[in-house]
């Protein structure tokens, strides 16, 4: 694999400048901007460019857009999925101060002034030069985008998006429904691009190596993810769709086809580390406000009568224990008594060492107060998936000069795909829809595929350490959970299924946000810290603020709890 770092190094001398300076002009909506604009020597026009630099550039923007970029915090799809269904922790105290719509800016420009500009410069190129595995997979990844905006925004530009070459600087939204359509006719399409002859596969894809019968998978599995979310609105074409998928037997089953971006150890310019690696471990501290949320912790460890095998993998714990902590360092520690609307509850402060696994450090859902100095009691992201230590109850302080190299020194992974999350979406389509297969299988399936996957991540740093993910503690835990599920009812057993999605979905967050949007489930979430009505929950969310500032076609929303088009819940459904 082509070094990562050179890749995003170069990137800019493979795209025309005068494309540079139409996608700006998508986005800003600015009519007096000049676009006679004459190309700088310096840069390679797009018919004199690469292809494979624009695949590679194409493939690294999706991974930005799914996990964020180092050095501008973790503003992220996963991130904002995580956030409000309480895995990683978000400030409030309600929901409509949850966010500013600025905080959405960067992922609006790295769509739709680079991504699809790329997209678009590269297909035609590709296409006249009959690579059409280079076109497949822009397709596909266009399609995954996509898919992430609408369910993050809802209504966003899409049929006229990346046009500021014909003259339209304001493109209209489309509807979600149509977006979703027409990106199930795009990877159908891609699909056959995958089986047509051409002249060379790419020489450095950087997700499959050019394993065509993969990207198919990836198609189709995208296409499972869209017919599942819209299964409430379509729930007919839906099941078709996904008996389909399952007949033809050709999607993510396994982890070893899982759509997932590498990333590095280079923390040089540009640092080619898991950008989450670089706001746990460089050097300083955690980012100030990183924390994972104590519900999400508290599932992890105290769910059932033993803790999950994934936590090592998942969290680093600095303290074993609360001593020295004080009112400065986590302020509940004097509170004598829960929040009224708290009962029930029993981590509101700290998350209790039920089973013998004490020192997890985090933080409670909507918690608006400041940063105290807490950073040598966090719980830090662990190996899986970004590439820090594994939990050895080893108890340091990772802060200083050598955090730059803990764990696996940053070379994690992006989630975007994975087998574990396929068995589960069965699993629910089989549970509500009555489609093929048994929805107990599907989710011990997915369990195993999970577990599996982070133990063998996460196997040379955990290896004879005592502590790893064996076989028989997986066995155990698997027990465990189809123990619960077979002694529940019809809502239980869809509510172990979304916590096994929210578990496998660790640094992914759309998964599990859609997920909660979508079923309700867990319905036993923790509730706001300081207010017991937050308000309406994000059942999308705010327009960013540079499309509704220059762009006349988008009216910002007046409160972000317009339902997305698949989520036809009522309200109050979710909270």
């Amino acid at each position: 694999m082509k070094n990562i770092t050179n890749i995003m190094r170069n990137r800019f001398k493979f795209i025309g400048l005068v494309f540079i300076a139409t996608s700006m002009l998508l986005i800003n909506g600015c009519e007096t901007t000049d676009v006679s604009v004459q190309p700088n020597p310096n840069f390679l026009s797009p018919e004199q460019s690469d292809i494979d630099f624009f695949l590679n550039a194409i493939q690294i923007k999706v991974a930005n857009l799914h996990s964020g970029t180092e050095g501008r915090a973790e503003n992220g799809w996963a991130q904002f999925g995580m956030e409000p269904v309480r895995i990683q922790h978000g400030f409030g105290p309600t929901y409509r101060e949850f966010y500013d719509p600025g905080d959405y800016d960067q992922i609006w420009d790295d769509m739709y002034s680079e991504l699809l500009i790329d997209i678009r410069t590269m297909t035609p190129l590709a296409e006249e030069s009959e690579l059409f595995t280079h076109v497949a997979i822009g397709q596909i990844l266009e399609a995954y985008a996509m898919m992430n905006m609408v369910d993050l925004f809802g209504d966003v530009p899409y049929t006229e998006a990346a046009r500021g070459v014909e003259g339209i600087f304001n493109p209209a939204v489309d509807s979600g429904a149509d977006i979703y359509a027409a990106l199930d006719a795009l990877l159908q399409d891609a699909v056959a691009n995958l089986q047509k002859s051409e002249l060379t596969l790419p020489s450095n894809d950087l997700y499959y190596g050019g394993d065509e019968g993969k990207w198919i998978k990836a198609a189709n599995t995208m296409r499972l993810r869209l017919a599942v979310q819209s299964r409430l609105v379509n729930t007919a074409a839906s099941a078709a769709t996904i008996n389909s998928i399952i007949a033809g037997g050709q999607f993510i089953a396994s982890s070893e086809d899982d759509l997932q971006f590498q990333w590095g150890t280079s923390n040089a310019a540009p640092d080619s580390r898991h950008p989450y690696f670089d706001q746990n471990y460089d050097g300083a501290g955690p980012s100030s406000d990183f924390y994972t949320c104590n519900y999400f912790m508290n599932l992890m460890a105290n769910q059932y009568t033993a803790i999950d095998p994934r936590i090592r993998y998942y969290f680093y714990r600095q303290q074993s224990n609360y001593d020295g902590a004080d009112n400065i360092t986590k302020e509940c520690i004097i509170e004598p008594t829960l929040p009224s609307w708290w009962a029930g509850f029993n981590y509101y402060c700290t998350v209790p060492g039920t089973n013998g696994y004490g020192g997890l450090w985090g933080r409670n859902h909507m918690d608006p107060d400041g940063i105290p100095p807490d950073d040598a009691f966090r719980t830090l992201h662990g190996t899986y998936p970004i590439g820090g230590p594994f939990d050895a109850d080893d108890y340091r302080n990772v802060s200083g000069s050598t955090a730059v190299s803990e764990g696996l020194a940053g070379a994690g992974i992006s989630p975007m795909l994975l087998a574990a999350n396929t068995h589960f979406m069965l699993a629910e389509s089989a549970l509500e829809l009555g489609t093929a297969g048994d929805a107990r299988i599907y989710l011990e399936t997915g369990v195993r595929e999970s577990m599996n996957k982070v133990a063998a991540f996460g196997a040379p740093l955990a290896t004879g350490t005592g502590l790893e993910a064996t076989p028989a503690l997986i066995d155990a835990h698997v027990a465990r959970i189809l123990a619960a599920y077979d002694a529940a009812d019809n809502t239980g057993k869809l509510r172990i299924i979304a916590e096994q999605v929210f578990i496998a979905s660790w640094c992914d967050g759309m998964t599990a946000y859609n997920t909660y949007r979508r079923t309700g489930q867990p319905d036993n979430l923790s509730p706001a810290t300081l207010v017991e009505n937050p308000g309406t929950f994000l059942r999308s969310q705010w327009y960013p603020q540079t499309a509704s500032d220059n762009n006349t076609n988008i009216n910002q929303k007046a409160n972000p709890d317009t339902p997305v088009f698949w989520d036809t819940n009522p309200p109050g459904f979710v909270n």
